[in-house]
């Protein structure tokens, strides 16, 4: 698990077009879950055109360093479909927890004036497995009021893509070879399951069904083929490029299933 440092990254947004600074900073306003008994799973969202060349669907990918694995393959993949684009603006050592350090909420909303998304991509958490303020008062990790707080950031993530009109997919984690970090991400990745289930145009995708089909850690893979793949680095934490490249192709395929697009060739 990385740690943080105590000076926040600089941006260093890979996009389409230029990034842009505006947004609302820090005044990010707290978001609630709305309510999810109409029988349209996308609700109060712009409906998705057919994606073409001419047209092409916007895809946006933020995250922590797991989000810069998945994100670097994205930004081959998406684009190679043709029919779409793809930002990345990923930045290792954040998360939600230390929002002194990086504000991904205040982030987020710069990132969505400035690039438009149809679509966000969530991967982070892996750092968040620590204490933070809540209301002025030092909070442990796990704390009824640490998970409160927490999972209110989650929604405001949320909040503010369903607002721009962009719909979701929220990358859960995967498991960790460190039985502590293994327990933490367990306990945050349901948060992320439970809160996305709450909002319009959200789809929440599990890595573990990818990164790990028997239900345990796996570093290596055996591929079609017969041949042995190594799918995570020696830190138990992140992706080797065929790993990422399991959860990209994954993205892409929960896309195409939610919304009946056709971002993969069905016949690769």
């Amino acid at each position: 698990k990385s740690k943080q440092s105590a000076t926040p990254p600089t941006s260093n947004a890979s996009t389409q077009a230029s990034q842009g600074t505006g947004g609302a900073g820090s005044s990010t306003t707290k978001a609630s879950a709305r309510s999810t008994t109409t029988t349209d799973p996308d609700a109060g969202l712009p409906s998705l055109g057919t994606p073409s060349a001419a047209d092409p669907l916007r895809v946006l990918e933020v995250g922590d360093s797991l989000g810069e694995d998945l994100g670097f393959r994205l930004q081959a993949d998406i684009p190679a479909t043709g029919v779409a684009t793809m930002t990345m603006d990923s930045q290792g050592d954040t998360g939600l927890s230390n929002e002194n350090f990086y504000d991904w909420p205040a982030h987020l909303q710069q990132d969505l004036a400035s690039t438009h998304p149809q679509i966000v991509v969530i991967f982070l958490g892996a750092n968040d497995g620590q204490g933070f303020d809540v209301n002025g008062v030092p909070e442990d990790y796990g704390s009824p009021e640490w998970i409160s707080a927490y999972t209110q950031r989650v929604d405001e993530m949320l909040q503010e893509s369903n607002s721009a009109g962009a719909r979701v997919v929220w990358v859960g984690m995967p498991l960790m070879q460190d039985p502590t970090l293994n327990s933490e991400m367990l306990q945050i990745d349901a948060i992320f399951r439970e809160q996305s289930a709450k909002y319009p145009g959200t789809l929440y995708l599990p890595s573990t069904s990818v990164l790990c089909p028997n239900g345990v850690f796996t570093p290596s893979i055996t591929t079609a083929s017969g041949e042995s793949e190594v799918i995570r680095t020696p830190d138990g934490v992140h992706l080797t490029t065929p790993g990422a490249e399991l959860v990209a192709q994954a993205v892409i395929s929960g896309i195409d299933t939610r919304w009946h697009l056709t971002l993969k060739d069905p016949s690769t």
